[in-house]
């Protein structure tokens, strides 16, 4: 394998990883400063609310922030088409429950047992953003089991053993679920009520044989009030290692560059993991905490693996599934805006939203902003990961280059650079204050020296300064987690 990363480039990827952020100059500095032998960890508790003490827990908002808008892409909340007021509903709750640590197995539960307004109770919208038994199947089975049914619904799946018995088996625990319309809130537009029917049943297309609810590889079950409750309680049985070993592998993937199983959301018998003693042990540890998806995302971070170096040796520069080196990320589109935005002082303003909203914060699809269009922020159609691409293309390299968001943040005449003129620093403090905000690490003697040459042959220090943070901007390590 290839050695460990250095301390900068360790805080900037934990930042980024766990909260969607960039660390701020001070924090940079006082973590590089830092003499404390196991700081990596005490860094990655931090970031987690995992110390205990409110004067260090003090990044719970930015990963509530985060993991709500990777949970809210992948669950498909959107005012698309549908109410505005439903999708604050999912978003709030949805919040809320990462910010005070819900156990995963709870939020799934709450999700597929849901009823009732969709204004006043956040996970109901589960069902209005899935509307019939054969859209919620291929959604649950997707994303808590990362098994795709989808096939199954039409013949015999290709590559797995699930057949259309299976499929509608596992349909018909949705069978009774409906929706109703009601004026209660008739200032905001009819909401939608999700109620729970007394009959329903799923039929096999082939035989026309009533199927029974049954879940996947397993035997028939019911519940004398809702069939969902039965299906809730398998889904996030211990028993059943399909949910702990999709979530390991979902954030494997997410915080490793790589899951166990590629892709992440497609795990089956045909597509095994590169370590499958990994993948138990992972989920083991995830099961034995009671479903804590921070301990999860601690014992990931702070192991050796996850703080291994980037940069490829000659023995290992071939390998992209073992891990032997940390596989490099794109920056998504919102947090790259929000890193711009810090970077440069200069706050972006979201329609509809106050003064301050960051990026990662936002909670619908449908936002106006040219930049998060062109970095791919994804429209939630899917439930799929590979709907956020994380390639990257000419486009996206032309905008960062020549594109108005860097030109108009640099020039902000309440930004960074602007306060830097003002102030009494030296040229030396000014440089070191641009790289740290940008790329997290102080500048190399080379570094300091091309710096100068930069600004002494600029028409003037602001331009100087400014061409010098937007090289920063446009280089690899500030777009991608090294």
């Amino acid at each position: 394998p290839s050695p460990l990363c250095d301390d900068p480039t360790f805080i900037r990827r934990a930042f980024l990883d766990a909260t969607g952020s960039i660390p701020t100059v001070a924090q940079t500095r006082a973590f590089i400063d830092s003499k404390e032998p196991n700081k990596r960890q005490r860094l990655v508790d931090e970031l987690l609310g995992l110390t205990g003490d409110p004067n260090r827990d003090i990044h719970n908002d930015n990963y509530a922030a985060y993991w709500t808008l990777k949970w809210s892409d992948l669950i498909r909340n959107s005012s698309s088409g549908r109410a505005e007021q439903a999708m604050w509903s999912m978003h709030n709750w949805l919040k809320e429950s990462f910010r005070v640590n819900k156990p995963f197995d709870k939020v799934v539960s709450e999700l597929v047992t849901a009823k009732g307004s969709v204004y006043m109770n956040g996970p109901a919208n589960y069902f209005r953003i899935f509307r019939n038994s054969t859209e919620l199947t291929e959604a649950t089975a997707q994303l808590f089991l990362g098994v795709r049914l989808e096939c199954a619904k039409c013949h015999h799946h290709p590559f797995e053993k699930y057949s259309q018995a299976d499929y509608y088996g596992f349909a018909a625990f949705f069978a009774r679920v409906g929706t109703k319309r009601s004026d209660e809130f008739g200032l905001f537009g009819g909401e939608t009520v999700v109620i729970v029917k007394t009959s329903g049943e799923v039929s096999h297309p082939q035989t026309g044989k009533r199927l029974e609810p049954t879940p996947l590889e397993g035997e028939p079950t019911n519940h004398d009030l809702d069939r969902r409750i039965a299906l809730a309680e398998w889904l996030v049985n211990p028993a059943n290692d399909y949910f702990a070993k999709n979530m390991v592998n979902r954030y494997v993937g997410y915080l490793l560059g790589r899951g166990l199983v590629e892709p992440i959301d497609d795990l089956r018998s045909t597509n095994p993991p590169t370590n499958p003693a990994l993948m138990a042990a992972l989920a083991k540890h995830f099961v034995d905490h009671k479903f804590d998806t921070k301990q999860l995302i601690r014992v990931i971070m702070t192991s050796r693996l996850y703080q291994l170096d980037s940069q490829p040796s000659k023995s290992n520069f071939k390998d992209h599934r073992f891990y032997s080196h940390y596989l490099v990320k794109r920056l998504a589109a919102e947090p790259l805006l929000d890193a711009i935005d810090q970077a440069t002082e200069s706050q972006t303003k979201f329609a509809k939203l106050p003064p301050g909203t960051r990026a990662i914060e936002l909670p619908d699809a449908e936002y106006p902003n040219y930049f998060l269009n062109t970095f791919a922020k994804p429209r939630r159609a899917s439930v799929c990961e590979c709907e956020r691409s994380p390639d990257e293309n000419l486009v996206q390299a032309l905008h960062t280059l020549n594109g108005d968001t860097l030109t108009t943040k640099l020039s902000d005449k309440n930004g960074r650079i602007a306060r830097l003129i003002k102030e009494k620093k030296s040229h030396l403090e000014k440089v070191q204050e641009l790289y740290l905000a940008a790329l997290c690490r102080l500048p190399t003697e080379a570094e300091i020296k091309l710096a100068k040459e930069i600004v002494d042959g600029a028409a003037n220090a602001q331009e100087g300064y400014e061409d010098l943070l937007w090289g920063l901007m446009n280089s690899k390590y500030f777009l991608f987690i090294q």
